[in-house]
């Protein structure tokens, strides 16, 4: 639903109300008068019962205006966070306007303890009047939201590698627009060749001016609060401890921060925090959650956590003016934010877990290489592979890119294998790394836990229903986290089973490892296999097949090492 209409609605609606008196939903003694609208000073004047008139201004019409455009019933205390004189007043105001109604605590589809308002796309009483919706056959009513179906990435940061000109960065455009609006969803950000801290991503604190210490945020910073807007519902204080109780899971966008030309500037050092605080990313188990919600007296039915990236005591050093200055440019200003603004204060600003930062990746003499410990916590995505340019498709494609979406889980479980019908307990899986993994042991390239457990969540993610697409899986597996990690001459990639003085033995680890692969992937290294991140046309009813991806991409790493002495995973 568009805000700013259910806005402009509602304006219309008070001011074809002036006059009448409104009675209030939970005390049909008392009553509320519309006396004027003032579009000069933006607000409307209205009395409350025998009270002396008071102003309610536009701002705070648009927050509930805001609120109603979700889609889902709303309770009022909550949109303002319990602040300001005026909360019931607007609420009988607008429980009055012909496309509103409302419901009583734990009655008939609401099943929270608070009254909630909720906006439908039709009328459904005559203005003037008000209507309880509790009944299930008002759900016939609300506004069917397109659901896009996402398939969820096992980690939320990309790598996409291709030559210039392929697509890259407006394939991230696109996954945002296909799941959100661009304007909100989607932050561009061209890195910078001077690059080379933390700050220039995120930052910094500033004490030239003369109100004190400031904070010159950036706009990842701020994309990254609004990508926390879209998760919080609310905040609970438990004995002092402050806790954010998120939106329903489904209707949570992913937002997507796209990192242009990457490698522009060294990776490690202007993403190092990014990189670090990652890998704190938790999703609590039921079990977790169970006694989370023991403990903090709370109902969540879900809970992230992730260490900040801006400390509380980043704020600490921040003068009062400084404060009030962050919160303005961080667009969290305002009663309704109060609390969330509270928290971060308190809680610092980690990364929210529906961000995914995608970065396009070039490789010439232009631009940086990336360390292992880039490479081991990002997909990397060959562009050219995964989403070839067809000439002949260029003006009526054949095939598009599924809609991708964040992961919610950080850790593989026995309970999450349950779901994937072709490795319930994850032992094949773990038997195929085991497998990968006993080529490159004793090298740089020897892999642990963290590459078990992304494999896992790539298998649950992919859900494969039998051997050929967990094979496929697999497929994917290598080519976005084992082979990128692979890269060096002819000596570092020598075979472990060739003596040293055999220097022209043709026998290299890249052969070694296509040997065990082959055996791995022998259901589709010779034929087609499902493709797993892009879908045929409308009019196929059949799944798109494409040939196995690693084993072509070994063939072109070892010919590289072979006619140029030296191999890598990117083109």
């Amino acid at each position: 639903m568009d805000k700013d209409q259910i806005f402009q609605e509602i304006i219309q609606g008070i001011k074809n109300l002036i006059g009448s008196e409104l009675q209030y939903i939970s005390n049909s003694s008392s009553t509320v008068v519309i006396e004027s609208v003032e579009e000069a000073t933006n607000g409307i004047m209205v009395r409350r019962g025998t009270n002396n008139p008071q102003k309610i201004t536009f701002d705070r019409l648009n927050t509930y205006a805001t609120a109603l455009s979700k889609g889902r019933p709303i309770h009022t205390d909550t949109v303002y966070n319990s602040g300001g004189n005026d909360r019931t007043i607007i609420e009988t105001i607008v429980c009055h306007l012909p496309k509103v109604g409302f419901m009583k605590g734990r009655q008939g589809r609401n099943q929270t303890k608070n009254k909630v308002v909720q906006w439908f796309p039709e009328d459904i009483h005559p203005l003037g009047e008000t209507l309880d919706v509790s009944d299930e056959s008002y759900s016939e009513h609300e506004e069917q939201q397109p659901q896009i179906e996402l398939t969820p990435l096992p980690k939320p940061f990309i790598l996409l590698a291709g030559i210039s000109g392929t697509g890259k960065t407006r394939f991230i455009r696109e996954q945002a627009k296909s799941s959100g609006d661009l304007e909100q969803t989607y932050c561009l950000v061209s890195v910078r060749p001077d690059w080379h801290e933390p700050s220039d991503l995120l930052g910094y604190i500033s004490r030239l001016g003369k109100s004190g210490a400031e904070y010159i945020a950036t706009d990842v910073l701020k994309f990254i609060v609004q990508a926390w807007l879209e998760i919080i519902d609310d905040i609970v204080d438990s004995d002092g401890d402050l806790y954010w109780e998120g939106g329903v899971l489904e209707s949570i966008r992913p937002f997507w921060l796209c990192l242009d030309e990457m490698n522009l500037a060294p990776v490690e050092q202007y993403f190092a925090d990014y990189l670090s605080v990652m890998e704190t990313r938790t999703w609590y188990t039921p079990e977790e959650l169970e006694e989370f919600n023991d403990t903090n007296s709370t109902s969540f039915d879900y809970y992230y956590d992730c260490d900040p990236l801006l400390k509380p005591t980043l704020f600490e050093q921040l003068e009062e003016a400084g404060k009030d200055k962050l919160r303005r440019d961080l667009g969290l200003e305002g009663s309704k934010y109060d609390n969330i603004w509270r928290y971060f204060q308190t809680n610092g600003i980690s990364l929210p877990f529906n961000l995914i930062v995608a970065g396009t990746v070039n490789m010439d003499e232009t631009t940086h290489g990336f360390s292992r410990k880039v490479i081991d916590r990002a997909l990397t995505i060959d562009f050219g592979m995964f989403y070839p340019n067809d000439f002949l498709q260029y003006f009526e494609p054949q095939t598009k890119p599924l809609a991708l979406g964040y992961p919610t889980l950080s850790r593989a479980s026995l309970d999450a294998l349950k779901n994937t019908p072709s490795d319930p307990d994850g032992e094949k899986s773990i038997n195929f790394l085991s497998e990968i993994n006993s080529i490159l042991k004793g090298t740089p390239f020897e892999l642990a836990y963290r590459a078990l457990n992304e494999l896992l969540l790539s298998v649950i993610c992919t859900a494969p229903e039998n051997d050929t697409q967990l094979q496929a899986t697999w497929d994917d597996f290598l080519m976005c986290k084992i082979l990128p990690r692979i890269e060096g001459d002819a000596d570092k990639l020598a075979s472990k089973d060739v003596d040293e003085h055999e220097i022209y033995n043709e026998q290299t680890l890249l052969s070694d490892l296509e040997k065990v692969i082959r055996q791995q992937l022998n259901g589709i290294w010779d034929t087609q296999r499902q493709d797993l991140l892009r879908e045929s046309s409308p009019d196929s009813s059949e799944p798109l097949l494409v040939p196995c991806r690693s084993k072509g991409k070994l063939e072109w790493m070892q010919g590289r090492l072979q006619s140029n002495g030296f191999a890598s995973f990117w083109p």
